[in-house]
């Protein structure tokens, strides 16, 4: 896949709405990029949505479908939203944000909090809470809320534009994790007019954000030989983040992670480090290391499943993760697409 198809791909993700637990509008689209390349696609009961080509030892590579959100907590007597989030959210980041609420149309709204002209001196020294904070929608009572098909529950996104830094790095939402998407739809094109030496299963996973859920029944179903998460991973640069604290980079390849969640989620073997080393050298590629300790990707769940099962995390670096504002490398979403399908190619060799 080249660089201006992963870019088209991703700017296409990214401006989607799939809220966690209600991703369809993403596994609608990665559905019929599968199917466009041969593969038989089904859905689970969850959402997932899996593509299966070939035969052979199986490989799943997963990317989770779903984007940091909200949901309507209550709607005030003034017809405001009240909300709660849903994944890691940073209050701060919060206030002056667009968003879109998912009522029976969707509808623009701004998040908001009393203005600074309005507060007292030691107000103006906390930061504003989420539960501080409200949504105005543009209306002036709950019943006009509730017309609208709002009601406690109703899921709410981020609004955002997708835009160029430079010629490479591009900024957006939801970067987290439409970029591991457009890496899955990068390996099925490679893979439009041939046929993979394995069992390749793609994996829309749903439920990241909210615990990893998704991606850890479709490994259950599956029962992989080999399960891949593929998602982003932050990287230095900005100030503040030094590489001794974050030792990836924009522009310089996917990364491996090496261990997740301070050890409680995925570690990964010496010996698996070592092949996937050697993938990479095989494709002229340097692999970049990394180690979590407080985030986790999918493969923190699927490394679990069953009798346990052979895992890795593979990571596009991000800067400003869990913003409206991400930034990426399109390169490195080329870069990760490579490597991957090395993997895919190399493991029918492995023993």
């Amino acid at each position: 896949m080249i660089m201006k198809n992963a870019e088209s791909t991703l700017k296409t993700l990214s401006l989607m709405h799939a809220p966690t637990g209600q991703e369809d509008e993403v596994a609608d689209f990665l559905e019929q990029k599968f199917k466009a390349c041969g593969f038989a696609v089904s859905r689970d009961t969850l959402g997932n949505v899996i593509g299966r080509k070939g035969k052979g030892r199986k490989v799943m590579i997963a990317s989770h479908m779903d984007e940091i959100s909200m949901a309507v907590k209550c709607i005030t007597e003034k017809g405001f939203l009240k909300f709660v989030k849903i994944g890691g959210i940073y209050d701060p980041m919060l206030i002056g944000a667009r968003v879109i609420v998912h009522a029976s149309q969707r509808r623009l709204g701004v998040v908001a909090s009393k203005a600074p002209h309005g507060m007292d001196g030691e107000e103006m020294k906390k930061i504003q809470e989420a539960k501080d904070l409200y949504i105005d929608i543009g209306v002036s009572s709950k019943k006009e809320a509730e017309k609208l098909g709002i009601r406690p529950g109703t899921h709410i996104t981020f609004s955002g534009e997708f835009e160029h830094l430079n010629e490479h790095w591009v900024s957006g939402k939801a970067f987290d994790n439409r970029v591991g998407c457009t890496v899955n739809v990068g390996i099925a094109e490679a893979y439009a007019n041939s046929t993979p030496p394995v069992e390749l299963c793609l994996v829309g996973s749903v439920r990241e954000e909210s615990g990893l859920f998704g991606a850890g029944v479709a490994t259950f179903a599956l029962e992989p030989d080999l399960a891949i998460a593929v998602d982003v991973t932050h990287a230095f640069g900005a100030p503040g983040e030094s590489e001794e604290d974050i030792p990836v980079g924009l522009g310089k390849g996917p990364a491996l992670a090496v261990l997740e969640g301070g050890g409680y989620g995925l570690i990964t073997s010496n010996e698996m480090v070592a092949w996937l080393e050697s993938v990479a050298k095989k494709a002229n590629m340097v692999l970049q290391m990394e180690i979590s300790e407080r985030g986790a990707s999918d493969a923190s769940r699927m490394q679990y499943i069953r009798h346990g099962m052979l895992t890795a995390s593979i990571g596009v670096p991000l800067r400003y993760m869990h913003s409206q504002v991400e930034v990426v490398d399109v390169r490195d979403i080329a870069q990760t697409v490579k490597f991957v399908q090395g993997i895919i190619e190399e493991f029918p060799k492995r023993k």
